[in-house]
C-alpha cells in the first residue's frame, strides 16, 4: 500500500501539535528568505561559469516569467508545509525549488573566489552559504519520506519529528566535516596567528573597493594588532565543529551546540564580515525545543535515524568536495598565506575610491580575481583591461575620466604582522578618451 501523500490532519488539540507547526513554519521561513537573494538577483544579463548547471540551462531559468513562477511555488509550498497539508510532498517540493535556484546561484561567474595551495596551483571554490540549507533540506526531505514508509502518515507530530532529525544530522555532518576539512589540511597548525590580521585586512580592503565605509576600530582591529589572541579564538571555533554530533544526544547538547554555532556565525559577521546567515538562521531553529517531543514520542527520538543521516551526509561530502551540490568539504581559511592583489577603481591620485560594483558590474573579489588570473596566465593587462573598459564604458553616471586601475598587495608575515604596498595600474580609458 502506498503511503498517503495527502493526509490533510486536523487533530491540533493534541499534545505537541502548535509546537510542531511552529518548527515547520520557522524552516519555511528559513527557506524563504534564504531564497529571496536568487530570486532577487538571477537575470538575463549574468555571465556564467563554463561547464556549470547555468551555464547550460540558466537563461531559461532567470527570466522574470520563470523566476516568479519558482518564487510562487516556493511560497505556495512553504504555506503547505507550515499548516501540514501535503506536507512531505510540500518539502520534497521546496527542496527541489530550492535546490535548483541555488545551483543556477552559484554558477554566476563570480559567485565564488580563488585559494592557493602550497604548491602555487589555484582552485576556484564557490560560495558556501547556501550549502548546509540545502543539505538539511535534502535530509529533511528524505526523513519525511522514511516516516511515510513507516506508516505514519496520519500521525503528524511523528512525520515532523522526523524531518527534524533529518536536518539535525545534516547539521551537526556539516560541521564536523568543516573541522575534519581544515585538520586534514593544515593538522592542528589551523589555528594560525596569521588567519585574523591577513583576511580582516583583506575583506576590509574588499569592503572598500565596494564603496561600504570601514573603520579600523573595535576588536576585529584589536586581533590584527595582537594576533596571539586570535589563535585562541580558533581553537574554540575548532573544538565547537568537532563537538556538533553531540547534537544528535538530546534536547540539551542541542541547545548549548546549537546557541554555539549562532554565536559563531554572528561573530564571523562582526570579526571578518564573513555573511553565513542562513547557517545561523538554521542553527536558530534547530536549538528550540520544537518539534514537541512528549513521552510516547521519546523512543523515537533517541532512533538511529539521525545518526544515519549524520554519517551518511559527512561520507557524501568528504567524497563529492563541493562538485555536487549541496554537499560541502570546505577548509575555511586553510588556503597557503599568499600575497593577495585588490584591485579597485581610484582617480589618478588613488585618494577617491570609485564603487566597483557600480561602475564594473562585479564585486571587488571578482575584479581582483580577473586580475589575478591574468596575471597567472601571462595575459598581461591587456585582456583584463578590455573586459573592464568594456563593462565601464556604457555606465551611466559615467565612470569619472581620471580612474585608475589600483591593485594594493596585501601580505602576512609569520608573526601575524600585515604588509600592504600599492601602485597605480593603468588608466581604464585611454588618454585621448579622457579628453
Amino acid at each position: 500500500m502506498l503511503p498517503d501523500w495527502t493526509a490533510w490532519h486536523d487533530d491540533w488539540s493534541a499534545p505537541g501539535a502548535t509546537a510542531s507547526a511552529i518548527f515547520r513554519g520557522l524552516l519555511a521561513l528559513v527557506v524563504l528568505l534564504a531564497a529571496f537573494e536568487p530570486v532577487k538577483e538571477l537575470n538575463p544579463q549574468l555571465s556564467w561559469r563554463e561547464g556549470t548547471f547555468g551555464f547550460r540551462f540558466g537563461r531559461r531559468i532567470v527570466t522574470p516569467g520563470a523566476r516568479a513562477a519558482l518564487a510562487s511555488v516556493l511560497v505556495v509550498g512553504a504555506a503547505l508545509f507550515t499548516v501540514d497539508l501535503f506536507t512531505v510532498a510540500a518539502l520534497v517540493v521546496i527542496t527541489a525549488v530550492f535546490t535548483v535556484l541555488a545551483v543556477v546561484y552559484l554558477s554566476q561567474e563570480f559567485a565564488g573566489y580563488v585559494t592557493e595551495e602550497d604548491d602555487g596551483t589555484k582552485k576556484f571554490k564557490v560560495h558556501h552559504h547556501l550549502h548546509l540549507l540545502g543539505m538539511a533540506l535534502l535530509s529533511a526531505a528524505a526523513c519525511g519520506v522514511v516516516a511515510l514508509l513507516e506508516g505514519h502518515a496520519m500521525e503528524p507530530r511523528i512525520v515532523t519529528l522526523r524531518i527534524a532529525q533529518g536536518m539535525w544530522g545534516a547539521i551537526a555532518a556539516h560541521y564536523f566535516v568543516s573541522a575534519v576539512s581544515k585538520v586534514r589540511k593544515r593538522g592542528l597548525r589551523w589555528p594560525d596567528r596569521r588567519l585574523f590580521p591577513f583576511y580582516i585586512t583583506l575583506f576590509a580592503r574588499y569592503r572598500a573597493g565596494d564603496g561600504k565605509s570601514v573603520e579600523e576600530k573595535g576588536l576585529p582591529w584589536f586581533l590584527v594588532r595582537n594576533p596571539n589572541w586570535g589563535v585562541l579564538l580558533l581553537w574554540i571555533a575548532l573544538l565547537m565543529e568537532f563537538s556538533t554530533p553531540l547534537i544528535l544526544l538530546g534536547p540539551g547538547p542541542r541547545l548549548v551546540l546549537c546557541a554555539c554555532l549562532v554565536l559563531f556565525h554572528l561573530s564571523t559577521l562582526w570579526l571578518l564580515a564573513v555573511d553565513f546567515r542562513e547557517n545561523a538562521m538554521i542553527a536558530a531553529v534547530a536549538l528550540l525545543p520544537v518539534p514537541y517531543l512528549a513521552d510516547s514520542l521519546t523512543s523515537l527520538s533517541l532512533a538511529p535515524l539521525p545518526w544515519a543521516v549524520f554519517a551518511v551526509c559527512v561520507v557524501l561530502s568528504l567524497a563529492f568536495d563541493d562538485r555536487i551540490y549541496p554537499f560541502s568539504n570546505l577548509p575555511m581559511f586553510a588556503a597557503a598565506y599568499r600575497p593577495i592583489s585588490v584591485v579597485t577603481l581610484r582617480s589618478a591620485d588613488g585618494s577617491v575610491r570609485y564603487d566597483t560594483p557600480k561602475y564594473a558590474h562585479c564585486p571587488t573579489t571578482g575584479l581582483s580575481r580577473e586580475y589575478a588570473a591574468a596575471e597567472s596566465e601571462g595575459q598581461g593587462l591587456g585582456e583584463f583591461l578590455e573586459r573592464v573598459r568594456e563593462r565601464t564604458a556604457h555606465q551611466n553616471p559615467p565612470l569619472p575620466a581620471d580612474a585608475f586601475l589600483w591593485a594594493e598587495v596585501v601580505d602576512v608575515t609569520p608573526t601575524g604582522r600585515v604588509v600592504t604596498s600599492e601602485a597605480p595600474l593603468t588608466r581604464v580609458q585611454p588618454e585621448a578618451r579622457a579628453h
